[in-house]
């Protein structure tokens, strides 16, 4: 009997250690759901960002190009930031998920296998980070981020999600639910379809999510992009809301509105939208 009792204390003082020092999360494995977040780190803006994924407190990202001439390398970090900075300026949460470290760490050595080069086009930060967020949150994820170039085939991938998920973290408060998806690039030609998405957001860390109050309501969305350049949508929506996120201030009301700041200039209606690239940062 005291032999386990002993052995609880111990156990219990090792859970406590790391709630207080989350970097000696690594060498533990565990399934509780934990938080995915997307960060960016301008580059040009808003024609290039470079983007790093956090998966609960651990961020993963392509390492900088002068430490990828021998080939791609992934970073890790713990921190409010990436490495790189990316998620400095804000984040946006686009999912959760149960995968362990030790099956994200399989998932990487992969990743690097089936992509050992990095090139600037094709084979980036932004491909690694979309594929990875694909799969650690079992593509149940929401964010309409288009990247700036990259290669992302998605057409063998199941299309009808029929689930959600609801976060509450640092500043913000998300419900989304998807019916079906898809984002498929080549280069940064991309095209994204959408059927059946309902999110609601609040947003109160303007150092983080943003700040204001978003319903996202989707019927059915194609959307069409250059880059940042120049992009295009048509479906049905009501999209409705007012204030900041990802580096945009947009107002919305049962689809009519606009969207300016890190990703350009956007404007819509219930029916259609346009997106032109403007730096006004």
């Amino acid at each position: 009997k005291q032999w386990y009792q002993r052995r609880v204390a111990i156990t219990a003082g090792i859970t406590n250690n790391l709630r207080m020092y989350p970097s000696l999360g690594s060498m533990v494995e565990s399934e509780e759901e934990r938080v995915v977040k997307l960060g960016r780190k301008p580059l040009v803006p808003p024609l290039s960002y470079h983007w790093a994924l956090k998966i609960g407190e651990k961020w993963y990202e392509i390492a900088p190009m002068k430490e990828t001439r021998d080939g791609n390398k992934i970073d890790t970090n713990f921190g409010k930031v990436a490495a790189s900075t990316a998620g400095t300026f804000g984040w946006s949460v686009v999912g959760e998920t149960q995968k362990t470290d030790k099956e994200i760490d399989e998932w990487n050595k992969d990743w690097l296998a089936e992509h050992p080069e990095y090139y600037l086009l094709t084979e980036n930060c932004q491909k690694y980070v979309f594929e990875l967020m694909k799969w650690v949150t079992d593509n149940n994820y929401h964010s309409d981020l288009m990247l700036d170039s990259g290669n992302v085939d998605t057409t063998g991938d199941k299309y009808f999600v029929n689930d959600g998920f609801v976060v509450e973290t640092d500043g913000t408060k998300i419900a989304s639910y998807t019916v079906g998806h898809s984002h498929d690039s080549v280069g940064p030609l991309n095209v994204i379809t959408t059927v059946g998405e309902f999110t609601t957001e609040v947003n109160k860390s303007v150092a983080g999510p943003g700040l204001g109050v978003f319903v996202d309501a989707t019927v059915a969305e194609a959307e069409f992009s250059a880059g940042n350049l120049v992009g295009a949508s048509v479906g049905l929506s009501a999209d409705t809301g007012i204030g900041v996120r990802g580096g945009n201030f947009e107002a919305h009301v049962l689809g009519f509105g606009f969207e300016v700041g890190a990703d350009g200039v956007q404007v819509d209606t219930p029916v259609i939208g346009a997106r032109i690239c403007c730096n006004i940062l």
